[in-house]
């Protein structure tokens, strides 16, 4: 497995003046895309596929954006092409797996560029927090950590960073001696923050890892506001929601005054559709739509994320004049348990899934611990429920399982979309950080 941020000289001009728009261009936004993201739009209109597909020559963007067809998963995972610039060549291109919220499987193009200004939003949303960054050689910067089955673990540097070093971590018995080796390469290593999802954070304080953070950074799951405060509590830290997804990069970060989830970048235009894919006005709930982005792989325009929220425009006291999102619900973290009793995470198992035809899936573990899966295949594609099976058993091993392909999965929602991925297991006792992670009380000691 080959690591590196793969950054070249001359993307460091683009990524320091990418730094400077993140402050200088934070203007306040109205119902429609503020003017440089609409002129950029009209730029792309004749290669970018969708956008030459979705708005006529003569369409007045401004004045009938309302006009403008919603996109979605489905239709990224049918035909990832039609949101490429065409202009932009293949040679640097990342690909990224990965499944989400409405069950759909997701090849997510990117660019070594396009992953380096992530760097430069966490820099700008640690100050946001009055957290200051150490860079340069020799300097621990950053762990990822996880609490997965199998995931790639490495070590890199980051050219963006001065050649500061980072580190995915796994939170599983098997990639430790004991949880002691794991201690101690923790008080070697000493980040100055950390990431990962609530599950993972959890871990780590059942781990009792010896970390001084100056932040932690919680990601890809809602962050339970219980888990929240043990963690501030354990490290004596901010805590941060971070609101990002493999399509469309990161959205959000949690107001340091807790008014909400600001809108992490100014390239970025967030609005909530009702099922129609009519805008609807703040304060009330829909359906987070995206515009624009800094994917030349994927240009999102009115992308439905499949999270909801309200949106409000008002101006905040913490200062950031870019939107806010209130009350979202994204993602929620949840915990399958195999044969043996061991945790697997959902993304283990889209990472089995994702080696299958399948567009859409339902996993659901009863609360007998049985699996009972649907799965809507590939339109034209054969789908082994067998292998299906094969696959998933090397999770949850000798438990009762029950596969069916579905070609109608979803039909009987009108948005389309299923939940993923439900467990009905109830929260282990001892474990009160994992409980929060999940959102449910653990069971009384009574």
């Amino acid at each position: 497995y080959e690591v590196g941020d793969r950054i070249e000289a001359h993307d460091l001009v683009e990524y320091e003046s990418f730094r400077v728009e993140l402050e200088q261009l934070r203007e306040a936004h109205g119902s429609v895309p503020p003017p440089l993201l609409l002129k950029r739009i009209d730029a792309l209109r004749n290669r970018v596929p969708l956008l030459g597909r979705r708005i006529p020559q003569g369409f007045d963007l401004e004045r009938d954006w309302p006009a403008v067809p919603a996109s979605d998963r489905e239709d990224l995972a049918r035909s990832p092409q039609y949101f490429a610039d065409m202009d932009t060549k293949l040679d640097r291109l990342i690909v990224y797996d990965t499944s989400g919220m409405t069950g759909h499987a997701l090849v997510a193009p990117s660019h070594p560029l396009t992953q380096a200004k992530v760097n430069a939003l966490m820099e700008f949303v640690l100050k946001r927090h009055g957290v200051e960054l150490d860079t340069g050689p020799g300097k621990a910067i950053c762990v990822n950590i996880n609490a997965q089955a199998e995931t790639v673990v490495f070590a890199t540097l980051f050219g963006v960073w001065n050649q500061a070093g980072f580190a995915k971590v796994n939170l599983h018995p098997k990639f430790w001696r004991d949880r002691d080796a794991a201690r101690n390469w923790f008080t070697e290593f000493q980040p100055q923050f950390l990431t990962g999802d609530p599950v993972a954070f959890a871990e780590m304080i059942a781990w009792e890892l010896p970390v001084r953070p100056r932040a932690l950074v919680s990601t890809a799951l809602a962050l339970n506001p219980e888990l929240a405060e043990l963690l501030e509590e354990a490290y004596g830290c901010p805590v941060i929601d971070w609101y990002s997804t493999a399509e469309t990069g990161p959205l959000a970060y949690s107001c340091p005054h807790g008014h909400g989830l600001h809108l992490i970048s100014p390239d970025l235009f967030i609005e909530v559709l009702d099922a129609d894919g009519k805008a609807l006005p703040e304060g009330q709930r829909g359906e987070i739509a995206v515009t624009g982005g800094r994917n030349p792989y994927i240009f999102l325009l009115r992308y439905r994320t499949g999270d909801t929220a309200s949106i409000d425009r008002t101006p905040c006291s913490c200062g950031d004049s870019l939107p806010r999102l209130l009350g979202l619900e994204g993602r929620r973290p949840l915990l399958f348990r195999g044969h043996d009793g061991g945790p697997v995470n959902s993304v283990d198992v889209s990472r089995v899934l994702r080696h299958h035809p399948i567009l859409q899936h339902q996993v659901r573990q009863q609360a007998d611990s049985s699996i009972l899966a649907r799965l809507r295949p590939i339109p034209g594609a054969p789908l082994d429920s067998r292998a299906v099976e094969r696959s998933l058993r090397t999770l949850f091993g000798d438990l009762a399982m029950d596969i069916y392909i579905d070609p109608n999965l979803g039909a009987d929602s009108q948005s389309g979309k299923v939940l993923p991925f439900i467990s009905e297991l109830a929260p282990e006792p001892g474990n009160p950080a994992l409980a929060a992670a999940l959102g449910a009380s653990p069971p009384s000691s009574s």
